[in-house]
């Protein structure tokens, strides 16, 4: 395919079920599927709004409303409306006054953890419970590999992607590897080949993307640690000794100062556990932990504008 039918193709993608709302930091592009309480993803980089239908949308069969906003700098959302992990915080509340919505659980996945985290420190009244998805949890001074560089720049993804249509097994291990799932296992299902698949096309096209993706690779860089004491929601970690993008201190370290954080620290899956091994034992632990929050007596507010 040639490169502008690609880049068009990949930004219809991403920008699938797209809305917009105003907010008094700006406009906010975000995805919005499902009906009940709500659950705030928190996307990490390179993504968007479209990685909660692509990767979570289960969580409306089982009763939820997912809204993923793009943090500032992902597609349809400036840089301007908050470069620094305490900024998105306060994104993250704007967004949910614009839409009229009190409380949420919170989950965040990969580099949408310093945000998430951040935001339940300030707005705990806002946070019914949170999820720390093998989320960042504190600095990360990250090497962008060559693999991933060339995830950055949109005529080399576009070669990949071509490549990847003649060579699909070579590009699906590159991928598994990457995050740290087991291949041979992934490859037995048609259906966790589609989303290994779907995770490469997540990044792309990144022109759309990289605004955000530096700024964090910048800012986490010289994260100050957080202050977990000031966490007093409940909270649920997940996270793999065997993720190949980031080091298992960011699930030890929040679930060991997290007062009365649940942890599990399961041994298959790397960076995407709902394609491998123990994708199911991830997946109840979450919805357990989800429920028990729906059953305390503090209703989620469901309500749309």
């Amino acid at each position: 395919m040639n490169f502008r039918d690609w880049f068009e193709l990949m930004k219809q993608a991403a920008y699938k079920d797209a809305r917009f709302v105003d907010t008094p930091r700006g406009s906010v592009h975000y995805t919005d599927i499902g009906e009940g309480p709500v659950v705030l993803h928190s996307h990490g980089s390179p993504a968007g709004a479209d990685t909660g239908p692509l990767f979570f949308c289960d969580l409306t069969r089982e009763g939820y409303r997912l809204l993923t906003p793009s943090r500032p700098g992902f597609l349809g959302t400036e840089l301007s409306l908050g470069s620094s992990i305490e900024a998105q915080a306060d994104f993250f509340k704007s967004f949910l006054d614009a839409l009229n919505i009190g409380q949420v659980v919170l989950h965040a996945w990969s580099g949408g953890g310093p945000p998430a985290i951040a935001f339940a420190i300030k707005y705990p009244e806002v946070v019914r419970g949170l999820i720390l998805y093998c989320a960042v949890a504190h600095r990360w001074d990250h090497r962008i590999t060559l693999f991933e560089r060339m995830l950055l720049s949109d005529r080399a993804i576009w070669l990949l992607w071509n490549l990847s249509k003649i060579f699909p097994e070579a590009f699906r291990k590159k991928s598994a590897q990457e995050l740290g799932v087991d291949y041979d296992y992934v490859k037995q299902a048609p259906e966790r080949l589609a989303l290994l698949d779907k995770f490469f096309e997540m990044t792309a096209p990144p022109s759309l993307r990289n605004s955000g993706s530096f700024n964090d690779i910048e800012v986490y860089s010289a994260i100050d640690p957080f202050d977990f004491s000031r966490v007093r929601m409940p909270t649920l970690v997940l996270f793999s000794p065997s993720d190949n993008q980031l080091p298992i201190s960011h699930g030890d370290l929040p679930a060991a100062q997290i007062e009365g954080a649940e942890y599990l620290r399961f041994a298959h899956g790397g960076h995407m556990p709902m394609i491998d091994r123990d994708a199911a034992l991830v997946w109840d632990r979450m919805l357990d932990f989800m429920r028990a929050l729906r059953g305390d007596g503090n209703e989620l507010v469901t309500r749309r504008v």
